[in-house]
């Protein structure tokens, strides 16, 4: 049975944060200009925050893939915080979605 080291469950998980947290300071970033008025600039910043979360979301999704392929993993705190890290955001970003929204309508 195939199985992935800790150390390569390691490497994933913090490519799994990197990349939520990259898409973390996006969405605060536009949110910011949002409020300013500065809206072209909000969803251009939106646009990266999204493709930050959808690398970290693929990332996330192929090893959970290997994990019902049969693919051993060890438990790994660091990869259960990555995927904590990871759906945090992604509702940050649906809130602040809803927020920019209400900031084009003032």
């Amino acid at each position: 049975m195939e199985k992935i080291t800790l150390e390569e469950l390691a490497t994933i998980s913090m490519n799994v944060i990197m990349h939520a947290g990259t898409a973390r300071d996006y969405v605060f970033q536009a949110v910011d200009k949002a409020s300013a008025g500065e809206f072209d600039e909000a969803d251009q910043l939106m646009d990266e925050a999204n493709k930050e979360i959808v690398i970290a979301h693929k990332a996330q999704t192929k090893t959970l893939q290997k994990e019902a392929d049969g693919v051993e993993f060890p438990f790994s705190p660091l990869f259960a915080h990555a995927q904590d890290t990871m759906m945090t955001v992604k509702s940050e970003m649906n809130i602040m979605r809803e927020m920019i929204k209400l900031y084009k309508r003032l």
